[in-house]
């Protein structure tokens, strides 16, 4: 892993939809942040901006929850008695909004108009024009709003009340009334789709927040007792020769020599053990980057680290070294299977037991995988030599002469039963002392290589955040989407040739496509990379039904699939749930508890062919912890358009080709309850 410092990259028989059972997802990510949590006791500013964050991501429910509660509890504004009529007309059809809803809705009504006029109020009044807009499109006995001044009044609202307002209000609103809503906004959504550097932004909330470097400390290579060993006898050798040097036959030939033989030993344990050391170091490095017969089995090592996490940390590992395959010829998975090993096992090590999410080592992942295929071409992987300096060489070479020099001297000097000790003692004490030294000199090595790692990493992650720094927010992920689904709705219509008293209604729905990247913040919906986008459109004639992959990154449409439809083709309908409904309590305590985690709904044609809507909860390993499970489905059930769209498919398959007729009654009943 001898990276160059200073170089830094970054990343760039039926229908179905709703997640599915069958569906592999790829990154996962959480982001922990108070956009959505409400605790006991928040005062009613946090409360409003936590129920218009769930508004503004789709989860209208939540958000008529807690702006009903603001209200009822006195904390009025004109604001929020807007936001609180949005949020209960947000996903429901005219047939859903009535008896205490509606009333709910005119009340709110009623407390904006006996405050002081204010912009908000007068996007309240746009909001009760249109709803009287819609009730004079079925009412036959009373006359409704003019369509043209009601438009006029909307077009002066500020963009993101327009914004807001068409949202919101689609499902409730069909025929000419939504499609001339959307004429007047139809530009907009044109120009705003790709706004605030989407394409270059959007990636960014999929990545898992990044957990900080940590330094790789290697445990230092201690002597061993079979190190010791050639010390010992080498030494009690040496010793007996050195007693037995004195009976050589020239004195002065002894005491020259044996200085000599004790530089030349010097000179070679301290710059042998220096050579010693970079050798065994290289040799430690390359073991790390060969590739191993197999890869290690992602299995927990014990010490707490749990087995999902080491899975999730391999399945990175492999992932970002996949993406970052430079397009050069060559087996990039055996060229990185050492390297690949050898960095699951590291930061397991390092992360398994700080409490960091597998995703949180992502971005070191793909930090390490880009150094090394930077260097793939020239084969830098596997130049893991670490060379001793001339010096240290030309020393040790010094020192190994300037031995045998003195145990010449010493022969000449008579000493020869003396040398026949010395030499094979000296041999082994030399070796036995460098190698010792050698492993503190490896130790040094690999501390000095661990720290310019953990530097350079470092420095990886300082850039990374302020490459992190403008990801964009859950409400501009909400907004993008929505807008994605106006204009594939408002594409589809434009190709059909169907006109505004054509289409009936409509229902759109998502779900997360095979193999994207998903992520979404604690307590908030999913978002995917892709999407499946399944749009039905309900007309007088009969069923469109298209069906098509959203890269959700680009704004991309591709590979549509479309299925028409009459009414009376309709066969069979069956909705199947996963999960517990319950009574709980007592008395006045009595409640109705309802934890689902899936919902299927399942159209069936004369003809055999299936059309079917799976609705289920987003969920990983992690989310038990933090948040309940039904919680988890309710969030998705209402960002995937299922919440709204099972209704009237329902319907439609229980009535068939009454469905038009019944569906007038609704809405003339839904009329009527203005006057009541």
């Amino acid at each position: 892993m001898n990276y160059p410092p200073g170089s830094h990259n970054f990343a760039q028989p039926g229908a179905n939809v709703g997640q599915q059972n069958a569906v592999n997802y790829g990154d996962t990510a959480v982001h922990v942040e108070a956009i959505y949590h409400v605790n006991q006791g928040d005062p009613p500013e946090h409360r409003h901006n936590v129920a218009r964050n769930f508004l503004a991501a789709g989860v209208a429910r939540e958000a008529e929850r807690l702006f009903g509660d603001l209200l009822r509890e006195g904390q009025v504004t004109t604001q929020r008695a807007y936001y609180y009529a949005l949020s209960v007309v947000s996903g429901r059809s005219c047939g859903e909004v009535g008896g205490e809803l509606f009333k709910n809705v005119r009340d709110a009504r009623k407390i904006a108009q006996s405050l002081p006029d204010d912009t908000w109020q007068d996007a309240f009044t746009v909001v009760w024009r249109l709803l009287h807009l819609v009730r004079g499109e079925t009412a036959t006995d009373r006359p409704g709003e003019n369509v043209d001044d009601v438009l006029a009044a909307f077009g002066t609202l500020p963009p993101d009340r327009q914004e807001e307002i068409t949202q919101h209000l689609a499902t409730i609103q069909d025929g000419v009334t939504q499609a001339s809503l959307e004429g007047a906004y139809a530009h907009r959504v044109v120009t705003q789709r790709m706004s605030n550097n989407r394409v270059q932004r959007a990636w960014k909330f999929f990545e898992a927040e990044p957990a900080p470097p940590r330094p790789f400390v290697a445990a230092e290579t201690r002597p061993e007792q079979r190190h010791w060993l050639p010390v010992v006898f080498g030494g009690f050798a040496v010793v007996i020769g050195l007693l037995s040097s004195f009976t050589g036959t020239s004195l002065p030939g002894v005491l020259l020599a044996l200085p000599v033989v004790a530089g030349g030993g010097v000179l070679l344990v301290h710059h042998g053990a220096q050579r010693l050391g970079a050798t065994m170091w290289g040799q430690i490095r390359l073991s790390q980057v060969t590739p191993p017969p197999y890869q290690p089995e992602p299995r927990s090592p014990g010490h707490w680290v749990r087995t999902d996490f080491v899975q999730e940390i391999h399945r990175i590992v492999d992932s970002r070294f996949t993406e970052a395959r430079p397009h050069v010829a060559g087996d990039w998975p055996t060229y990185t299977a050492g390297i690949r090993a050898h960095l699951k096992h590291r930061f397991v090590a390092l992360y398994g037991n700080a409490q960091v999410p597998a995703g949180g080592v992502s971005w070191l992942a793909r930090w390490h995988a880009r150094k090394v295929a930077e260097g793939w071409s020239s084969n830098a992987l596997f130049q893991t030599t670490v060379r001793s300096t001339e010096r240290d060489t030309l020393l040790y070479r010094v020192g190994m002469g300037v031995a045998i020099a003195g145990l010449v001297v010493l022969t000449a000097s008579g000493a020869i039963a003396a040398v026949i000790f010395l030499a094979p003692g000296f041999f082994f004490l030399v070796n036995g002392i460098m190698r010792i030294r050698g492993l503190q000199k490896m130790s040094a090595l690999a501390r000095a290589h661990d720290e310019h790692i953990f530097a350079a990493e470092t420095q990886g992650y300082e850039d990374w955040l302020r490459v992190m720094a403008d990801r964009p927010s859950d409400g501009e992920m909400a907004r993008w989407l929505s807008m994605d689904k106006i204009c594939l709705k408002n594409d589809l219509v434009r190709r059909n040739n169907l006109t505004t008293h054509d289409l009936v209604t409509h229902v759109v729905m998502t779900e997360g496509a095979n193999g994207a990247n998903r992520a979404r913040v604690l307590h908030g919906p999913p978002r995917y990379s892709k999407y499946e986008v399944q749009i039905f459109l309900l007309t007088r004639s009969g069923v469109r039904e298209m069906r098509v992959e959203l890269d959700f990154l680009t704004a991309e449409a591709r590979n549509e699939r479309r299925n028409l439809f009459r009414y009376d083709a309709l066969a069979s309908a069956s909705v199947t749930e996963v999960g517990l409904r319950a009574t709980r309590g007592e008395g006045d305590g009595t409640r109705e508890v309802e934890k689902l985690r899936s919902r299927k709904f399942r159209l069936t044609l004369v003809n055999g062919a299936d059309i079917t809507v799976v609705a289920e909860n987003f969920r990983n390993a992690d989310d038990a912890v933090l948040e309940d499970e039904s919680e988890l489905y309710l969030v998705a059930l209402q960002t995937s358009g299922i919440d709204a769209a099972l209704p009237v498919l329902e319907a439609v398959a229980a009535e068939g080709s009454d469905w038009i007729d019944r569906e007038q009654e609704r809405r003339e009943r839904w009329s009527r309850e203005w006057y009541e």
